[in-house]
């Protein structure tokens, strides 16, 4: 008796784990904002803008427009530039964590802090050979900083001001690629959604004829957002390949409510008792502008071994028109160069482990929007890292590899004069890129 065949779409363990891992940490990010900075140049325009690059591709400067997949596994996610998407071999899940440790410091004071936080989850996959898509949750922004300063006035006496923030802004993206040829074209689609949340006080001390007043802002994010990307590789003589990369997002108008509150009150042996309420605004209709970006770059590769890449990028935010902070806002740019060398990517077993490891090193220098007490704000880092690759699966024609990534960031922002504040930190970045064969359709007789 012959029977029937049986189509079904299967998983094996190992890939049930990772999306039970990914679909539980996906909760824990959606549902508990994380804040991921601790800067006091947070509280300006959108916040601490995060990178969306991946601790692949950050050690080396954070180049990402010309930055495509191998032939060959290990394979990863370029979300900055989607046309990379349309070299995708196999299914790549990316999660990634990073740690902030930030020494804080004026003439004469000097702060450090530490955060530590989920900082991305992406998953790629094929679905054509000319085709390549990906999906996954990244931080756009953050805010989060305390600043305390006590005074003596003429006449008041002692005034105490505080203010915070915390919160940020998340994106889920989807992005695709396609590949004609030596040309390849991208397009993401994100999704912004977010809380910004600032407070301030004035307190009075030792005046009690003078009454405290606090301020509440709480500013909602929740609109789409379009970036675009094309690349093109050119081959070139004794296995040398050129690949020309650029990305670009037009000026949009993004979608925000916001609730102001805003009260004088009177400190009562430790309880705070409203007097007067002066504003009380529940989600007011607003809209932020995100700016034209256009970014440009090329890496150059020499077989499996070595790679050297260049960025550039500008954005307008001179053209930024809400918060009150147009005059704060300036035009960026950012420039990044990275090289990796691997001594040999296909070493067998009973060859040393150290000549399968990625060695990954870069600097960016980037010029911020802010200026401040007119002092134009700088970011400058060395970066370096790793990745270590885990053993390989044959798939039938094509190998299958995963590897963990390690990265670090040793920079400096902002100046001590002009009464400003310089930070040094150190950015630490881990993730585990798991590459295999998903969504593969098994037949049982």
């Amino acid at each position: 008796m012959k029977r029937n065949r049986l189509q079904i779409t299967g998983y094996n363990r190992l890939q049930v784990i990772w999306l039970a891992i990914a679909i539980c940490n996906l909760q824990s990010v959606i549902g508990n904002s994380q804040t991921i900075t601790n800067s006091p140049y947070s509280r300006y325009a959108l916040g601490d803008l995060q990178y969306s690059g991946f601790a692949n591709n950050i050690p080396m400067g954070g180049i990402c427009n010309a930055l495509q997949n191998d032939s060959t596994a290990p394979f990863f996610i370029n979300t900055s530039n989607p046309a990379s998407l349309a070299s995708t071999q196999l299914t790549v899940f990316d999660f990634g964590v990073k740690s902030n440790t930030v020494k804080l410091e004026t003439t004469d004071k000097k702060f450090t802090s530490n955060q530590t936080a989920i900082s991305y989850m992406a998953l790629a996959f094929p679905i054509a050979k000319w085709w390549g898509a990906s999906i996954g949750l990244l931080p756009y922004s953050s805010v989060g900083y305390k600043i305390y300063d006590k005074r003596e006035e003429d006449s008041i006496g002692t005034v105490n001001y505080s203010y915070e923030g915390e919160g940020g802004i998340n994106q889920v993206y989807l992005g695709n690629g396609f590949k004609v040829k030596n040309f390849s074209v991208g397009i993401n689609v994100f999704y912004l959604f977010g809380d910004m949340v600032y407070f301030s006080r004035d307190s009075f001390p030792k005046a009690s004829n003078f009454f405290n007043t606090k301020f509440s802002q709480t500013t909602r994010v929740s609109d789409m957002h379009y970036s675009g990307g094309l690349q093109y590789r050119l081959p070139l003589k004794k296995d040398w390949l050129l690949t020309l990369g650029t990305t670009g997002s037009l000026k949009s108008n993004i979608n925000i409510k916001k609730t102001i509150f805003a009260a004088t009150y009177k400190n009562d042996f430790g309880v705070e008792v409203i007097k007067d309420t002066v504003v009380n605004e529940e989600d007011v209709k607003d809209a932020v502008t995100i700016p034209l970006m256009f970014g440009g770059g090329l890496v150059l590769k020499k077989g499996d071994k070595w790679l050297f890449g260049f960025d550039y990028s500008v954005q307008n935010w001179s053209e930024f028109n809400s918060f009150g902070q147009q005059n704060l806002l300036k035009n960026s740019s950012k420039m990044a160069v990275g090289i990796q060398y691997i001594p040999n990517k296909n070493a067998g077993t009973k060859e040393p482990y150290v000549k399968k490891i990625f060695y990954r090193a870069g600097f960016r220098y980037t010029d911020s929007y802010l200026e401040l007490n007119n002092t134009a704000l700088t970011d400058q880092a060395i970066t370096f890292g790793a990745g270590f690759p885990l053993r390989k699966i044959f798939l039938d024609k094509i190998v299958s590899q995963s590897v963990i990534n390690v990265g670090f960031e040793i920079g400096q922002r902002g100046t001590v004069e002009n009464q400003l504040i310089r930070e040094k930190y150190i950015n630490a970045f881990i993730s585990f890129t798991l590459n295999d064969r998903w969504f593969i359709k098994r037949k049982y007789d």
